[in-house]
This record gives C-alpha cells, sequence and structure tokens, in this order.
C-alpha cells in the first residue's frame, strides 16, 4: 500500500469517526432530554444513566481515535 493510499483510507476512516462521533452525541442528547423530561422509576434512571455513561465513554473513544489517525494523515 502506498503511502497516498494509506492518507487517502486514513481519511476515510477520519470522516466514519467522526459520522459515529455525531451520532453518538444525537443519542446522548436524546437520553439527556428523556432523564431530564420523564419522570419514570429509579430503575430505569439507573439504565438511563448506564447508558449515558457508556455513550460518554464511546465518544472519549472515537474522538482519541480522530486525534490519533489526523496525526497519521
Amino acid at each position: 500500500m502506498s503511502q497516498e493510499e494509506i492518507v487517502s483510507s486514513t481519511k476515510t476512516v477520519v470522516q466514519g469517526l467522526e459520522t459515529l462521533r455525531v451520532e453518538h452525541h444525537q443519542v446522548l442528547n436524546g437520553l439527556q432530554a428523556t432523564s431530564e423530561t420523564t419522570h419514570v422509576d429509579t430503575s430505569a434512571v439507573d439504565l438511563i444513566e448506564e447508558k449515558m455513561s457508556l455513550l460518554k465513554k464511546s465518544i472519549e473513544t472515537i474522538e482519541l481515535a480522530m486525534g490519533e489517525a489526523q496525526v497519521m494523515s
């Protein structure tokens, strides 16, 4: 694989990661809105908070990968 192909592939990966990051933020925002406006039982709130925590960790990992990929290109 040539250097140009690697750079091109890396840019494609960064675009995919950006799309994934945006989708994760949209889901996270939806969960935050749900948790703020909906009065649900404690177990449901715990589940929403757990999902939000997992999404935040995923976003951090995606952003780290984006940064590393951008350094490579």
